[in-house]
């Protein structure tokens, strides 16, 4: 009996989930609105495929409806909206739009932190704005020498280790992953801090990835999954213990020592319990690491994969980088590394899924620059695919999805070299993308300058194959991904170090 009416709950409850988005169309529909594609699958929606690969999904639909469409995926309504004039010029600026609910909802179930601390907008302003402060100019160079000092112990303790001179064998994401780990968290919190880290168990780099599985977890919503993933919840509160005591005046960045000072001020410390503060700090390590580590390495990898671009990057490294005098993560010295620039543009382009939203407040209508009109129920996600621009052969060729490594510098029959949008637009552009690039730009110096690398399992045919295109894991929507499942292992790489001295 029980069993039977399991059965009839399961069922009543797949049929109401496959049913209500017919049903909302129905009684809250607002004019104007753009083509619902209705999916069979209920609350997961086009999931299935936005795992697969988001970018041509997208793509072929945008192919068939046009510019404007609504699918229906996790619960919520996703507008994809493909008019880059409109969104730049009337979206970001309507006050019936914004993003920071989204924001807001994102901390609240990705992190599991209280929402009373997240949605105060005093807090929201002062974290702004000390993002803008202390993520540029004489603090960014300050980043900068921390990360590149953390790049270079890291290569130092491994090669000490290494003295045998027995041939080793890794895997290309999770060794340099674990490397941009450990110099962000350095830029940020600090040489004694990761010193700890380095020395505690768990291993930091493992709970660092189980942290990130457990927020998009909960993100998505997924049913069920404190208890079908209880180890992943457990490490992540082991991760965010890391960050819940930490000592200021310990070599921390101005960001990082601003935002402990603001969480335990007088006057706010009431909004903030232990785990809150532990899993914010946690998760500016977690947004500062997880794009561009994973970024960093498939640079690398078309670096490796394309002979020409490798040669071109390291004569460019030549002129600028002359000496051991020569300060690499002076801000002048990046600035010079214009073609390494382009290479990872180009990298971050043929993958990275790209979007600009923002989250309708109230039900409004834009008027596109065109004429036409969009309609937008309250809570609707309206969705810029940045990443469909990035393949307009229109302008990136008649083969946009060729590597091109010097595709994003000027030539001399061009008006302007053309453009990306890797890190969003607005008043919300990702505001530590300066040091992103520079966290890049030094990883992938350092290795040229002092690693020879190869990779140990990866076939001719399966180099040919990755130049067209990369086995890349979209499965991770909400961040980067590193090889799909079951291609890992043709990232293993064995590995020398030249030119370091380790005295």
């Amino acid at each position: 009996m029980l069993l039977i009416l399991l059965t009839i709950a399961i069922i009543a409850l797949a049929t109401y989930l496959y049913l209500k988005p017919l049903i909302d169309n129905l009684f809250y529909s607002v004019p104007h609105e753009p083509k619902y594609i209705h999916s069979y699958i209920p609350f997961i929606g086009f999931g299935l495929k936005m795992f697969k690969d988001p970018i041509e999904f997208i793509r072929s639909f945008y192919l068939k409806y046009g510019k404007t469409f609504v699918i229906y995926l996790a619960s919520k309504r996703w507008v994809y909206f493909y008019d880059e004039q409109t969104f730049l010029t009337k979206v970001l600026k309507s006050s019936d739009l914004s993003i920071d609910e989204f924001i807001i909802d994102a901390s609240v179930y990705g992190l599991s932190v209280s929402r009373q601390c997240v949605e105060n907008e005093d807090i929201q302003q002062i974290t702004l704005k000390q993002y803008h402060q202390y993520l540029i100019g004489d603090e960014l160079e300050i980043l900068n020498k921390r990360v590149h000092d953390s790049l270079i112990e890291s290569i130092k303790l491994d090669a000490k280790k290494g003295q045998d001179n027995q041939t080793r064998i890794v895997n290309l994401f999770d060794y340099f992953g674990e490397f941009m780990l450990y110099a962000g968290a350095e830029g940020l919190f600090g040489h004694s801090f990761v010193i700890e880290q380095r020395n505690a168990t768990p291993n930091f780099y493992k709970l660092f990835q189980e942290f990130g599985d457990a927020c998009r977890l909960s993100f998505l919503r997924i049913p069920f999954r404190s208890i079908l993933h209880k180890s992943t919840f457990q490490s992540r509160l082991e991760f965010v213990k890391r960050f819940s005591s930490l000592k200021l005046n310990n070599g921390e960045s101005k960001l990082i020592h601003a935002r402990e000072e603001l969480f335990r001020s007088d006057k706010y410390k009431h909004l903030f319990s232990q785990y809150d503060i532990g899993a914010l700090q946690a998760g500016i390590i977690w947004a500062a690491v997880v794009n561009t580590a994973i970024m960093s390495c498939w640079s690398l990898v078309d670096l490796l994969l394309h002979p020409e671009a490798l040669e071109a990057v390291k004569q460019e490294l030549k002129e600028n980088i002359s000496s051991s005098s020569t300060l690499i993560y002076d801000k002048e010295t990046l600035a010079k590394l214009k073609i390494l620039e382009s290479c990872i543009n180009e990298s971050m382009r043929h993958i990275f899924n790209t979007v600009s939203a923002r989250q309708a407040k109230i039900d409004t209508i834009i008027e596109c620059l065109d004429k036409t009109k969009v309609g937008l129920r309250k809570g609707d996600m309206l969705v810029y695919p940045t990443f469909l621009k990035h393949f307009d052969p229109n302008l990136f060729g008649p083969n946009p999805y060729e590597y091109q490594y010097d595709r994003f510098i000027k030539k001399p029959n061009e008006p302007k070299a053309p453009s990306v949008m890797l890190f969003g637009c607005g008043p919300h552009m990702c505001p530590g993308r300066f040091l992103a690039i520079n966290e890049i730009k030094m990883l992938i110096t350092v290795i040229i300058q002092h690693m020879d690398i190869e990779f140990v399992n990866m076939t001719e045919q399966d180099k040919d194959d990755y130049r067209k295109k990369l086995p890349y894991d979209y499965t991770k929507m909400i961040s980067s991904g590193g090889p799909k499942k079951g291609y890992e292992h043709k990232f293993d790489i064995k590995y020398s170090y030249k030119n370091l001295d380790i005295e």
